[in-house]
């Protein structure tokens, strides 16, 4: 009777320590992918993030397209921030301010 009982917990020994091995088998081949997984997540993350921002950006720059396009008054008030003016007019400008005056003639 006790030889029976030595094979049954040999028996059970074995199936425990060959589950236990597969189990640590599992964690080794999955962890390093889990972890990868984890920072290209993090990545496209980023990614999205930096692209929301730059079809923004594309936005604006698609606005001023048309505004330029379209209206006058924008591309004339563009331009005088630029520091241009038309012809006959005659700019100062002031040493310490970005003021900038222009004068009409006649």
């Amino acid at each position: 009777m006790k030889t029976v009982n030595f094979w049954v917990l040999l028996y059970r020994a074995a199936l425990i320590a060959v589950a236990v091995a597969i189990a640590i088998a599992v964690v080794c081949v999955f962890l390093p992918q889990e972890n990868r997984l984890r920072v290209l997540q993090s990545k496209k993350v980023a990614l999205q993030e930096t692209t929301s921002k730059q079809e923004a950006r594309l936005r604006e720059l698609d606005d001023d397209q048309n505004q330029f396009r379209k209206n006058r008054e924008f591309v004339e008030r563009i331009a005088r921030e630029q520091g241009m003016a038309k012809p006959g007019e005659t700019i100062f400008r002031f040493e310490g301010t970005n003021a900038h005056v222009v004068a009409r003639q006649p």
